[in-house]
C-alpha cells in the first residue's frame, strides 16, 4: 500500500542524499553510483535503525543495485 510506497521513496531519497544525486534511477548498480561497501553499510545500518529492520551478511553481499536493496527492504516493512 502506500505506507510501503513511501518508505521505499524514503529511502531511495535516502541512497539519492548519500551519492549527492538528485534522482535515482533503481537499476544502477551502487558501485556506478560511487558506494563502496563502507557507504552502503553506513546506509543500510541507518534504515536498520530508522524502521527496525534487520539483514544479514549475506544480504548484503548480495546487494549490486539501489533496486535490490529496496526489494529486500519491502518484504522486511
Amino acid at each position: 500500500g502506500d505506507y510501503k510506497m513511501n518508505k521505499l521513496e524514503e529511502i531511495k531519497n535516502m541512497f539519492a542524499e548519500k551519492v549527492k544525486v538528485d534522482n535515482i534511477d533503481p537499476n544502477m548498480e551502487l558501485k556506478a553510483l560511487g558506494l563502496d561497501s563502507l557507504d552502503l553499510v553506513e546506509l543500510i545500518m541507518d534504515i536498520e535503525e530508522k524502521y527496525g529492520v534487520e539483514f544479514s551478511n549475506e544480504e548484503l553481499m548480495s546487494f549490486k543495485t539501489v533496486e535490490d536493496v529496496l526489494k529486500s527492504i519491502e518484504k522486511k516493512l
